[in-house]
């Protein structure tokens, strides 16, 4: 189940570091965390404020990332190729691309994502609300017709924020090529598996001066599992592995919380914390977080990072 709970905190950058010296007491020990699950720290609140809660150092990255939302289903025919060109565009761009395979189609059509109740396969249901509610949003004008499509970084090319997978390639290069990065990310996960739960650190800093009103949403990604799935002969291959399947968002908004509005400045920085207890059947092994911005009004994506659960 996925935690629902966070809290925001916003500081600068004058914050972190003062003259001759590294980084100062933790400034954020006397914030209020009544909107965190703080019983999953095995302790006193007070002693992970003090002593655990992180001070980022100087986010030194020059480099903008690409998360390919890869729109599938598991009775959708064509999608184990698309999954194979995501995977192979990430593999080839190591820390730089990601994927989460997003369960759903457009609108409130999901016959590709359909379960069998009571069948002997196809009895999954990989949806999730989060998921439902990209398809619905990018019904109409985004050029999503159905499955299997992406985005890359939610970019609009020639008018097409969703694109075949013979143009996601090219996408990708695009974006890399140019390294444009307008936000920097850093985070941290403090895990405790006594609690099998944890706490998500985010900093994010504005590097432009645009005018930008961003928000930052957090992904909950299973890297693999293994279930039916229909192939491109037809055939029902009970032991497909399903890759970076999306879970939804870690606090169940799938557009995120504010980070920077218009008024905000280059070197501006906020931190943004979630709580998150593990589902009950996947191991912290068989997740990770995708952690990006995007621009409200265009649904861009500017930069997304990893964060694994260890």
């Amino acid at each position: 189940m996925i935690m629902k709970k966070s809290f925001l905190l916003i500081f600068f950058g004058v914050l972190f570091f003062t003259a001759g010296c590294d980084k100062i007491d933790n400034p954020y020990k006397q914030v209020s965390s009544i909107d965190l699950d703080t019983s999953l720290y095995p302790g006193n609140w007070d002693d992970y404020l003090e002593n655990e809660y992180p001070v980022f150092s100087n986010n030194t990255n020059t480099n903008v990332n690409v998360l390919i939302e890869d729109y599938t289903g598991h009775k959708c025919n064509n999608c184990p190729p698309a999954a194979i060109i995501a995977e192979n565009i990430a593999n080839n761009n190591p820390g730089r691309v990601f994927v989460a395979s997003i369960h759903a189609s457009p609108g409130e059509t999901f016959s590709f994502q359909s379960v069998n109740e009571g069948g002997d396969k196809y009895y999954t249901d990989h949806t999730n609300d989060d998921g439902r509610a990209y398809g619905k949003a990018f019904e109409n004008g985004f050029n999503f017709w159905g499955n299997p499509q992406g985005t890359i970084n939610r970019k609009t090319v020639n008018g097409e924020l969703f694109a075949f997978t013979g143009t996601w390639e090219t996408r990708t290069t695009n974006i890399l090529s140019e390294n444009n990065l307008k936000v920097n990310i850093q985070s941290v996960f403090n895990y405790f598996e006594s609690t099998t739960g944890g706490f998500l650190h985010v900093e994010f800093e504005k590097l432009s001066n645009e005018s930008l009103d961003l928000n930052a949403v957090v992904y909950v990604i299973q890297d693999s599992l293994v279930d039916w799935q229909k192939m491109q002969d037809n055939s029902d291959n009970e032991f497909y592995v399903h890759k970076d399947k999306h879970l939804g968002s870690i606090d169940g908004n799938p557009w995120g919380m504010p980070v920077f509005n218009a008024e905000s400045s280059a070197g501006d920085k906020i931190i943004l914390d979630y709580s998150y207890k593990l589902p009950q059947n996947i191991e912290k092994e068989n997740l990770h977080f995708l952690i990006y911005v995007y621009d409200t009004d265009t649904y861009e994506i500017l930069h997304v990072i990893k964060q694994k659960i260890e």
